[in-house]
Order: C-alpha cells, then structure tokens, then sequence
C-alpha cells in the first residue's frame, strides 16, 4: 500500500525512488524486455537492475515472461509490469466556468493505464463546494459499476484533478470563475480515505492532464512538456517531473484581478493578462459581432438559439468555411500563440500540447498558434518544440489522475 505524500516531496525524490520511476517506466513503455535492454535505456549497470527487477518480481508488480532471441549463449529473460497487479481510480470534476455542458468524468484504470471502467455523469454549473460534494457519489458508481469485489484488495489510490488554484498548504482549492471563493477539500480527502482505505491525491486539473498526455498520450519521449487547457491553466513537466509549484499552485495563466478601484486603469493596461476561458471567448465574440448584423452560417447551425452558443458549433460552422466562425477562431489562436510564444521562451519544453476542448478545432486553430509562436518566440526555443492536440480528449484529466497514482505505487515499491 502506498501511503499518501505531500506534493513538496516530488521535488527532493530520494536517490531509489529516481531508479524505481525510470526502471519501471521503461518496464512499462516497451516491456517485455531484457534486463540487458533496461539497463541500456536506464544508464544503469545491469548488476543494479537485476537487483531492481528482482525486488519487483518478488513484490508482484513485474512478471517474468518467456526468453528472447539469443544472440549466442544463454537466452536472456524477458520481464514485463504486472499491469493487474494494482488500480487506481481517477476524476475530473470537470470545469467550473460558464460552459454549456459539463461532465464528471470518473476511471479505473490498471497501472499500465489501461481503463477498465469508466462512468461520464452532467453537472450543473456549480461552486466548487458543490462540485466537491458530488465526488463521493461518482467514485462509488465506478467501483459499483467495476467490478469492485475483483479490485477491491488491489486498489491503490484515488486521485481528484479539480479546477481552480490548489494551495496543498492550506488544503484547499480557490474557485477562480465564483468570485475567487477558497473551499476546503481536506474534510472529503479524509472522509474518502476512512472509507475506501487507500490514500486520496488532490491535484489541479491541467497538471494532471499534463502527466496523462505525459505518461499515456505521447507516442514519444519527452522531458520537457507544457499542457494548455485553452488560456486557464497550464500542466508542466520540467525533465520528466510534474512542477507543482511552492504551494501546489504552478501554472496559472491569468494574473489575479485587482481591486474594483484599480479596474478602469487595469483593464485599459493589462486586459490581455486576463484568461478568456475554457472556449477562449470565441462564442461570445461570435454573438456579439452577429448581433452587430454580421451574417454567419452560425445562426443556422444553433437554430437561432445564440445565448446558448458552444465553441463545438464554431467549429462547426468553421469547417463548413464560414468566414466569421474562421476569423473569430484565428483572432483567439493568435492571442493563444503569444501567451505560448512567452512560455516556450521562459522554459524551453519540446512540446506544447493543447486541450481543454480547444483542440477540437483542429488546423483551424492549431496553424495560426503555431505561426504566432514562431513569429513571437525566440527562435533557439521555437525551432525545437511542437505544438500538438490532446490525444487524450475530455478523459485526459481523469486519466492522468489514474497515472498520478500508478506513479507513486513506481515511487514507492
């Protein structure tokens, strides 16, 4: 059983837990293989590998499995994860600004990330305090729905990825889109680990779709990642690690509004600092500039129906080349390419990766945020990163949640 750490703990791994993560996630990634291949993928000497491997196999979570081909002499045996040898279970809130449609998204998933069961329930549009109180329900349903009796001994950890500022401190979680409205979460963390046994993780929602894109999503290897949930919020992984920042609070995008005195000077000298939303503002301005009489394929497509506009019918109408769906959604890629364009200069990832639904628009919105950063940002750090949709989709957080905690059982075995 893995016990429950402080995110600050991330930041000082000790000198087995480093071994135990690479080890493992190459297990992981490319297993079944040799001892001999690990320990060239590792940099570590085979002796110390074997030792490794041979701690894990007694501890269940690596399995033996055949020989390879010989090259001459002994053939060398192949391990791989144990995969079933341990769940966890993941959710997403879900957002809490002024969306159309929300869901919760809750996953069981094995430690390879395979998901096993998933549940998808509509939420309201509601304070932090109420969405948090929807938790318990949504994981007693995956487990009820999943099989519990056959996960049960084997579940290792529940992770919640929630939006807003997460201060691990104090714990509890600022609701940015309610006035900046501070909720607790240690009261549900304590209650669900009384009744489940196992430890809870609370993590800010794009850091964990930024470990799940991380872990799950890229077919390549990467250091160096930034995850973009639309111009919120942003997940980073600096040399392979999560960055949760001296609080629990790194990566957000936006810059905290001042007092009502000081707006008329704020907004005139720093609106663009501001976030414009999980759909980056596109279907506000598209209402405005149709209730200016600019005509548009959009009013047909929503039926008329314009106060309860979505960015998916943007899109739409985009792909169907209407001009004013296209202009809207390039303006909103060029604002996103700068704030990406100052990111990339500061910290040089190989990849940016873009969710929080915007990456639905595809080449309509991923070619003008490409040819702003390379406009915008130095070319040394343009030159080596790419810009890439989520591969994960609306489970990218809940997913990531799930591979928060499979890293930890990698940490700590």
């Amino acid at each position: 059983m893995i016990r429950r750490r402080s995110l600050f703990e991330d930041f000082r791994l000790s000198e087995r837990e480093h071994k135990n993560l690479a080890i493992l996630e190459l297990i992981r990634r490319k297993g079944p293989i040799t001892r001999t291949e690990i320990s060239r993928g590792t940099d570590l000497n085979i002796v110390t590998v074997s030792n490794y491997v041979n701690s894990y196999i007694q501890a269940g979570l690596v399995a033996e499995r055949g020989l390879d081909v010989s090259t001459g002499g002994r053939k060398p045996t192949l391990v791989e994860l144990n995969a079933k040898s341990g769940f966890a279970i993941g959710v997403d809130v879900g957002p809490t600004d002024e969306l159309a449609r929300v869901e919760m998204v809750g996953v069981l998933a094995d430690l390879a990330g395979h998901v096993h069961h998933q549940v998808k329930k509509s939420r309201a549009r509601e304070s932090m305090e109420q969405v948090l109180a929807h938790i318990p329900a949504l994981i007693h349903d995956v487990l009820a729905e999943g099989h519990a009796d056959k996960v049960d001994k084997k579940l290792q950890g529940i992770a919640v990825g929630v939006p807003g500022i997460v201060d691990e401190t104090a714990g509890t979680v600022r609701d940015m889109s309610r006035g900046g409205i501070r909720s607790s979460y240690t009261a549900l963390r304590d209650e669900l680990e009384q009744k489940y046994k196992v430890p809870v993780l609370i993590g800010n929602d794009a850091t964990l779709a930024a470990l799940g894109e991380l872990r799950l999503g890229l077919t390549k290897e990467v250091r160096h990642l930034l995850y973009l949930s639309s111009d919120v919020s942003c997940g980073i992984i600096l040399n392979g690690n999560v960055y949760w920042g001296a609080a629990g609070s790194a990566g957000e995008l936006g810059i905290n509004r001042p007092t009502e005195d000081d707006v008329i000077a704020w907004e005139k000298s720093a609106a663009y600092l501001r976030p414009t939303g999980s759909d980056l503002g596109i279907p506000a301005q598209v209402r405005k500039l149709i209730g200016d009489g600019i005509d548009s394929k959009v009013s047909q497509l929503s039926r008329g129906k314009l106060e309860s506009l979505t960015l998916e019918t943007v899109i739409q109408a985009a792909r169907q080349d209407d001009q004013l769906a296209m202009e809207v959604i390039e303006s909103a890629a060029i604002n996103l390419g700068i704030r990406i364009a100052y990111l990339v200069n500061l910290l040089n990832p190989e990849v940016v990766v873009l969710g929080g639904g915007i990456e639905q628009a595809g080449s309509t919105l991923l070619e003008p945020v490409f040819r702003t950063v390379r406009r915008w940002a130095f070319e040394e750090a343009a030159s080596q990163v790419d810009i890439v949709p989520a591969q994960l989709g609306e489970d990218g957080v809940a997913l990531g949640a799930a591979s928060w905690v499979a890293r930890e059982v990698f940490l700590q075995v």
